[in-house]
C-alpha cells in the first residue's frame, strides 16, 4: 500500500470523495453535500492506493486533516476527518496503515497534537492505534461521536 497526499480539486479528490459517499454517508442514508465539502480546499487530503506491479493509482482509502485552532499549551493541531476505507480492503490493516502514515506526515508539517471524533464503532479502532478518549462527546451527522487525542509521532 502506499499513502500519499492528493491535491484538492484533482481526480483522485474526485475519487475520495466518491468513497467518502459510498462508505460513510449512504449507508446512513445521506449524501455528500456542497456544504460537507466547502471547506475541504483549506484541508490536507490523503490517499491510500493499492500499490501492485504497474498499478499505484487505485485508490482504497482517504483521510482529510482540518488544521484546529492551536492547542492551549501552544501545539499546532489537526483535526482528523472523513477516514474511509473501501469494503473490500477493510479488516485487513490498510486503515492502520493509512493512519501510521498520514500521522508522520502531518508531523512533518508542524502538527504535534492530533484529534478527531469518532462514531461509536471506530472508537476501538483508534485506540488500537494510540488515540485516547477525552470524554467529550458530539452529535455529528445525527450519530453520536467520541473525541479521541494522541500525540503527532516525534513529539
Amino acid at each position: 500500500m502506499l499513502v500519499r497526499p492528493i491535491e484538492f480539486g484533482s481526480p483522485e479528490y474526485a475519487a475520495a470523495c466518491e468513497l467518502r459517499r459510498r462508505f460513510l454517508r449512504e449507508p446512513l442514508g445521506l449524501e455528500l453535500t456542497v456544504q460537507d465539502v466547502e471547506c475541504d480546499f483549506e484541508e490536507h487530503h490523503f490517499g491510500l492506493f493499492r500499490e501492485a506491479p504497474g498499478d499505484a493509482t487505485t485508490l482504497i482509502g482517504g483521510l482529510t486533516g482540518r488544521p484546529d485552532a492551536t492547542g492551549p499549551d501552544g501545539q499546532k493541531v489537526v483535526r482528523l476527518r472523513q477516514v474511509v476505507v473501501h469494503d473490500e480492503w477493510r479488516s485487513r490493516g490498510h486503515g492502520s496503515v493509512m493512519l501510521r502514515e498520514v500521522e508522520r506526515l502531518l508531523a512533518g508539517l508542524g502538527y504535534s497534537r492530533l484529534m478527531l471524533y469518532a462514531r461509536g464503532e471506530a472508537v476501538e479502532f483508534y485506540e488500537r492505534n494510540g488515540y485516547a478518549a477525552t470524554g467529550e462527546k458530539a452529535y455529528l451527522i445525527g450519530l453520536e461521536h467520541v473525541r479521541l487525542e494522541k500525540a503527532a509521532p516525534g513529539v
